[in-house]
């Protein structure tokens, strides 16, 4: 039997990915309720007269609504499963069924956040999400992006024992970041970072207090929440691919910034 992973058996990994039937548990809450207020505020300063578009790409069964008022906020759905994409259209305004690498059904710069929560670990090419946010962003929109911390303090004391990072046993679980990574990759991406906590740090003995270490010990807390807000416009593609592209410059992380973007 080959090793090689098979388009039936990526996209099988990515279906497997959604939420499924159960009720997000407390600590998952806690991730989505943290990136709903950063969104509220980012509506506060936006036109009033109109409704807040949000797209909400990997959003399983859709469960923003329940921070965020229908009045107030339109929010759109882009999920890999069917099942899924049925369910979050009960409470969403719609839903697509689409991979968020492939390109994204929607207009270019129409919405005002794009929500990625839970979605860059599973992901295989980092720059693809990302650049099509950049795209479907209005200027000054914002992007809230939460994905496991490879340098939660208990993911670091496992690999000095020698053990496998819970993050990475999981298979659905592509790649791991690092707050240093992921503010970097984001960056890159037209983006400037605006925010950065965890949903929460665990320290033994502190728990009373977990709101407050999130804030203040983000960089080893479990679950990395960012906000950022599109500053310009780009593209960024995979350095292998620079001879497609006449005008374009090396930016890192084997990548290159396509400049007529």
């Amino acid at each position: 039997m080959s090793d090689r992973m098979t388009d039936a058996d990526e996209s099988n990994i990515y279906v497997n990915a959604w939420h499924g039937n159960e009720p997000y548990d407390p600590t998952e809450a806690i991730r989505l309720e943290r990136a709903c207020d950063m969104f509220r505020k980012h509506a506060e300063a936006s036109d009033p007269q109109r409704r807040y578009r949000l797209l909400d790409i990997g959003c399983g069964i859709g469960p923003l609504r329940r921070w965020l008022a229908g009045e107030r906020f339109e929010i759109v759905g882009l999920e890999i499963s069917e099942e899924a994409a049925a369910l979050a259209r009960k409470t969403y305004d719609d839903c697509t069924v689409g991979d968020v690498e492939k390109p994204w059904p929607v207009e270019p710069e129409s919405f005002d956040g794009v929500h990625a929560g839970a979605i860059m670990e599973h992901v295989v090419n980092w720059h693809k999400p990302l650049n099509h946010a950049n795209t479907a962003l209005r200027a000054e929109g914002q992007l809230v992006v939460s994905t496991p911390n490879l340098c939660f303090w208990r993911e670091v004391c496992r690999l000095v024992r020698g053990r496998q990072p819970h993050w990475i046993k999981n298979m659905a679980h592509v790649h791991g970041y690092t707050p240093a990574f992921l503010r970097q990759l984001i960056s890159l991406h037209g983006f400037e970072v605006t925010g950065f906590q965890a949903d929460r740090v665990n320290l033994p003995l502190l728990k009373w207090c977990d709101r407050t270490m999130s804030r203040w010990f983000a960089g080893i807390g479990a679950v990395m929440i960012v906000t950022a807000r599109r500053t310009r416009r780009v593209r960024i593609e995979h350095e292998d691919l620079a001879h497609s592209f006449p005008r374009n410059r090396p930016v890192g992380m084997h990548a290159i910034e396509v400049l007529d973007a």
